[in-house]
This record gives C-alpha cells, sequence and structure tokens, in this order.
C-alpha cells in the first residue's frame, strides 16, 4: 500500500478507503486470470510427470523382453522330493526327464578328542578342594527314602560313598578313578528296582554334581540296577582361563599350532578353551570345533563333506596333544554317491550336486530313487505377459483420461500421438520372422471378441490359447515380442518409450524442474508483478487525488463560513 496520506472522506463525507478497495479488486482481477493458469500449468506438470512415471514403468517391462528374461524361464521337479529336490540354476537348462538313484549322502569327518580333558578328582580331600567341577551346597540329599548330609568344607568323596553303601539305602556307592565317575548298585544281586535320588526336602545339589540324577539305569553283570555319573567328575569348565585348568594331560603352553595347514594362536594367560575353539571355527581352518560337556571332549566336524580326514599339528604351543586332538579319533565322511539314467555311478563331496544336469542343481536329502523333470516354466511366462498387459492397459488409461474434456491435458495432441502409436504398434504384424504367428492376436492378446486396432478397449489375455501357443512354438512366440531384427512389439515400444520418456524427450523437457512449463509459470509470475506494480501506482494515484479533494472540500468550507460570518457582521451594521 501507498504511505499517501488519507483522511478517509472527513470533509465530503465519502468512504474512500472502501471506494478505492473495491477500485482495486477490479483492477486485479487479470491477476486473478493468471494464477488459475497458473494452477493449471502446474497440474498439468505433475500429469505429465506421473504419465512419464507410468511410460517409464512400461518401459521397463517390455525391457524385460528383450533381454530374453521372460521366455527364458524353466522349472524342476522332483517325483520324490524325501529323496531330492532340484532347482534351475543356469541360463540354459538342459530339458528332458532324468532317474536319479540315490546310493549315498555324502558326510562330514568327525574328529573326537581321543579322552576327556579334566583330571581325575581327588576323593580323599574335602570337596571344595578335590577338583570336582560344580559347587555343592551344603545340605541334605535322599537316596531311596534315606537322608545323608554333606559339607562340602570338610567331607570328602570316599567318606560320603562309605556313608552311603553302610546305610539302609540298600545300594553300593563307590568311585572308579579310571573313568573318574561315581557308580551306584543295588546291593542285593538281581534287585532290578529303580534307585531314586533325590527327596522334597533335599537342600543339597550334591546328586546332581555327581551326575547321577537323571542318568540311565541299567542291569549289571550281577542282574541288578546299577547307575554311573553322566560324564566324569573332573571335567573342566571351558570359560576358565587355561592356565587355570586342572587338565589330565597337564598345562598348556601358548604359542601357535595348525588345523588343516591353518596357524592358529592360544595364550595361556588370557584365552580360554571357548576362545580357542571359537578362533578355530571362525578360520579357514574349514571345521567346526565346539566343546562337549557330555563327554569332556573336544569335538571337531569337517565343513567340507566328503571322506577327507581333519589334519592336526602343534607348533610352539602343545594345545592339541595336551587336548587330546593329535591322537583324535576320526569317523571319516562319505563322498555322495548317484546314478543318473542308468549310467555309471557318480561321486560327490557334497549332497548339493550342481553338474550332474546342465543348468540344474540337485538337493540329495536320502537314499531313493527319484525322477526329475525340466521344462519350460510356462506360468512365470504367462504371468509376466499378463503384467505387461497390465502395465499396457493402465498406460493406454492414463493417456485417454489425461487429454479428455476433464482431464488435466485436455486435447493435448502429444498425448494422442502415444496413444494411438501404443495402440496400433501392439496389434502390427511383425515382420522378418519365421512362424504361423504374425502378430499378437494370433497368441491370445486382443482386446475381445471384436477386434479392432482402433478400438480404446483394454487387452486381456486368453491363457489357452497363448498356453497352446507356447507349445507349439515358443521361438515364435518369443520373437513376436523380441528378435534379433529388433522388429518385435516390444522392440518397437521399447524404442519409442525409450526415447519419449528420457531425460531430453518431450515429457521431460515439459514436466522437469526449469522446464517448459516452468518456464511458462515464472513468465505468469513475471506478469503478475507488472500487474501489482500498476495497480500499486494507480491505487496511489486515487488516493493522492481524494486527498487533494479532500483539502479543496476543506479550503471551501473555510471559505463559506468566513463569508457567512461576514455577512452576520453586515447585517447587524445594517440593522
Amino acid at each position: 500500500m501507498s504511505g499517501t496520506f488519507s483522511v478517509g472522506g472527513l470533509m465530503t463525507g465519502l468512504d474512500t478507503n472502501t471506494l478505492i478497495q473495491q477500485l482495486m479488486t477490479l483492477e486485479r482481477q487479470p491477476i486473478t486470470r493468471i494464477q488459475r493458469r497458473i494452477g493449471a500449468l502446474e497440474a498439468q506438470q505433475t500429469a505429465l510427470s506421473s504419465l512419464r512415471t507410468q511410460l517409464l514403468t512400461l518401459r521397463g517391462r517390455v525391457q524385460d523382453f528383450r533381454f530374453d528374461t521372460i521366455f527364458d524361464q524353466y522349472q524342476s521337479t522332483s517325483s520324490d522330493e524325501a529323496v531330492l529336490t532340484s532347482e534351475v540354476s543356469g541360463q540354459n537348462p538342459v530339458v528332458g526327464s532324468y532317474d536319479i538313484e540315490v546310493l549315498q549322502l555324502a558326510s562330514a569327518t568327525v574328529a573326537s578328542g581321543s579322552d576327556v580333558l579334566g583330571s581325575p578328582i581327588d576323593p580323599n580331600v574335602a570337596l571344595d578342594s578335590s577338583g570336582i567341577n560344580g559347587s555343592i551346597v551344603a545340605g541334605d540329599f535322599t537316596i531311596n527314602g534315606v537322608t545323608f548330609s554333606v559339607d562340602p568344607a570338610t567331607d570328602d568323596l570316599n567318606s560320603i560313598l562309605a556313608t552311603i553303601t553302610a546305610s539302609d539305602a540298600g545300594v553300593t556307592a563307590t568311585y572308579d578313578a579310571g573313568t573318574d565317575k561315581v557308580v551306584f548298585a543295588n546291593k542285593t544281586a538281581g534287585d532290578t528296582s529303580i534307585i531314586n535320588f533325590g527327596g522334597t526336602d533335599d537342600d543339597s545339589n550334591f546328586l546332581s554334581v555327581l551326575n547321577v540324577t537323571g542318568a540311565n539305569q541299567a542291569t549289571n553283570g550281577s542282574g541288578s540296577t546299577e547307575v554311573t555319573s553322566t560324564r566324569n567328575l573332573g571335567a573342566i569348565d571351558p570359560s576358565a582361563i587355561l592356565n587355570t585348568l586342572n587338565l589330565r594331560n597337564g598345562a598348556i603352553q601358548s604359542g601357535s599350532f595348525r588345523v588343516n595347514g591353518v596357524t592358529i594362536a592360544v595364550d595361556v594367560t588370557t584365552d580360554s578353551l571357548s576362545d580357542v575353539l571359537g578362533r578355530i571355527s571362525n578360520s579357514d581352518a574349514g571345521v567346526t570345533a565346539s566343546y562337549d560337556t557330555t563327554t569332556d571332549t573336544i569335538r571337531v566336524v569337517s565343513e567340507t563333506l566328503g571322506s577327507r580326514t581333519i589334519s592336526f599339528q602343534d607348533g610352539t604351543s602343545d594345545f592339541l596333544s595336551k587336548t587330546n586332538l593329535t591322537t583324535a579319533t576320526q569317523a571319516a565322511g562319505n563322498d555322495a554317491q548317484f546314478i543318473v539314467n542308468g549310467g555309471a555311478t557318480l561321486t560327490r563331496n557334497t549332497n548339493e550336486v550342481s553338474d550332474a544336469i546342465g543348468g540344474v542343481t540337485l538337493n540329495l536329502l536320502s537314499v531313493g530313487t527319484s525322477a526329475v523333470t525340466v521344462s519350460g516354466d510356462d506360468d512365470s511366462v504367462v504371468e509376466d505377459v499378463q503384467e505387461f498387459i497390465d502395465e499396457f492397459n493402465t498406460a493406454i488409461a492414463d493417456l485417454r483420461s489425461l487429454s479428455s474434456a476433464s482431464g488435466s491435458l485436455e486435447n493435448d495432441g502429444s498425448l494422442r500421438i502415444i496413444e494411438t502409436f501404443l495402440r496400433t504398434t501392439v496389434f502390427e504384424q511383425v515382420s522378418g520372422i519365421s512362424g504361423d504367428f504374425k502378430s499378437l492376436v494370433d497368441i491370445g492378446i486382443s482386446t475381445g471378441d471384436s477386434f479392432d486396432a482402433e478400438s480404446v478397449s483394454q487387452l486381456t489375455l486368453d491363457e489357452d490359447a497363448f498356453r497352446e501357443a507356447l507349445r507349439d512354438d515358443r521361438a515364435n512366440v518369443e520373437a513376436l515380442f523380441a528378435n534379433d531384427g529388433e522388429t518385435g512389439v516390444a522392440d518397437r515400444i521399447f524404442d519409442y518409450l525409450d526415447e519419449i520418456t528420457g531425460l531430453s524427450g518431450f515429457l521431460n523437457q515439459r514436466a522437469k524442474s526449469n522446464g517448459i512449463i516452468d518456464q511458462q509459470i515464472e513468465s505468469l509470475n513475471d506478469q503478475i508483478d507488472r500487474v501489482e506494480e500498476r495497480v500499486t501506482q494507480k491505487e496511489n494515484r486515487l488516493r493522492a487525488q481524494f486527498a487533494r479533494m479532500e483539502q479543496l472540500s476543506a479550503a471551501y468550507q473555510s471559505q463559506g463560513s468566513m463569508l457567512s460570518g461576514m455577512m452576520s457582521g453586515y447585517g447587524l451594521l445594517l440593522g
């Protein structure tokens, strides 16, 4: 607004502010029309951007036909998936049927430590000092209903076992230094009754630490029930630092050793057994190493299946010999053995066989026979062709909607050209190919029963006719979409869409930032600025003119008042 002084009709009685505002509203009507034009251009820009996105999607769909990814789809099935499963894993699998007889599965080599790791406990010293694995709680425990007490700070194992044997529990309890285990047996020969460990009032874990609670109860040579500790009492704690372990073979030296030729380092002052086993498993040795809590031994399993054994070599550290791995018992794995179509027996060091049938991977699961069939995956081809049709129909519908009387791009000639090209091309005969199928109509793609190349009806797929065409001449069907001469429907649509949807294509040139529409909007905004400037100038002039009129009115009123006064004075003189 102008800074011009306005008296607002003080002298004339006119509402000059309202009058000027009304006049300026009339003057600004061209701005409103320009703003509506800008809104229409912005709607066109959004519509063109969305249309370009849709056409790019259609472009990507037809490009798949040019990449040979549609018709070169295959499937492999197994008649007995309990024996083996099969899947296509190559680009050109060998189509056919194959009888596979699995004679033997591949298995891994397993190396188990030749002896327990922990040193036997001392049964003649207090339990807390005996080297037994586990912390014993002082209190009571029950065997066959007879209650016993234990104090690990003062009681030794042999004295407690002797007390049990001498009691009315009806069992003998002895410690076997050779196996480092406790054996309970019914005293009476031929007594096969169950030995009951534990009672409701027990508050000591003594029986659990002896590993007899829940242990297997069997008949011994005397025909009596016997229970043996499930593992040696001096079993190690794999989380303890190595130089604190009481190993049967003595202390381990720091340094390095080799598994399958891979060097593994060990520091007995900082590493636990779990640390070292994890280091072995995470190395390139190709094995998984673990501690077996039941047997107090180390178990190493080869990650590669087959009959190859695992190599263990001590180095500057004697870790392997002290943990009984250099003398480990190795159960060598087996190679897979199978026969294809009655031929020679084939062997592989894996159950995942990818070189017996070209382009197909067999996953052997059990011994037995299964028929494998490799064929074209017509279901996937139908699905992909239907997706092309869906995208094509969406593009045509968008083009028609945008260029219609109510569309954002009403009567836009360029959109009509695109629509005409797509609808015409999809039904044209394809040149330069062999076979009986010359157009998509011949393989079941049309706009319905009454075909019209100029029809705006959507494309439909006669799936039965299309599948029959695939069976009759798959190569001919593929050539209708794309071929070496690039005359196929997908070839032509791709080339056209690639041009018009590209960065330099007219759709992007119109819709992009700073494109043709943006430039038009910028020009219209400049027009608005110019109109606003003219309106402001005119408003300033009007306010100045009204202000002058008020000033003149005030002067006239002042003169009138003066003349009236003079006339009154003159009348008095005359009177």
